[in-house]
């Protein structure tokens, strides 16, 4: 199975902050807006990432914790500065891990957690659980 697109959507109250947020920092535009709903994409090209956010309708809850995006950026440190400044909630320290990124997470209004990383070396230990293809059965 090939996905060439991938799209997000959380359900929240706070559309307005969560735009907000994405805006400052990620360089957004909006393929879709009717007020209550947004899709977004991080980034000005065709391929750029998709997110949606939707206000609650029709009984759908709220979205809050127990999820987290993973964003790949160019330069973690300079983003971290750059959020951290702006007073954004830290949740993750940033930090080079084991497992071949170096990274940290801020809340997003939604209580999303918005994971920016770079790949960096992985140690030994977790080298042998990455797949670089789908054909690569390491770890399997």
């Amino acid at each position: 199975m090939n996905i060439s697109a991938y799209s997000m959507t959380f359900i929240t109250s706070e559309v307005e902050a969560v735009r907000s947020f994405y805006d400052r920092f990620f360089d957004t535009w909006y393929p879709f807006d009717c007020g209550w709903y947004v899709l977004m994409r991080l980034g000005k090209t065709p391929d750029a990432p998709e997110l949606g956010f939707m206000e609650p309708r029709d009984g759908a809850q709220s979205f809050s914790t127990g999820g987290m995006l993973n964003l790949i950026v160019a330069d973690v440190d300079e983003m971290h500065r750059r959020m951290s400044a702006a007073g954004e909630t830290v949740v993750i320290p940033l930090a080079d891990n084991p497992w071949g990124d170096r990274g940290f997470g801020v809340l997003d209004p939604a209580g999303v957690i918005v994971y920016c990383h770079k790949e960096i070396p992985p140690s030994d230990e977790f080298r042998q659980f990455i797949q670089r293809s789908p054909t690569d059965r390491r770890g399997a």
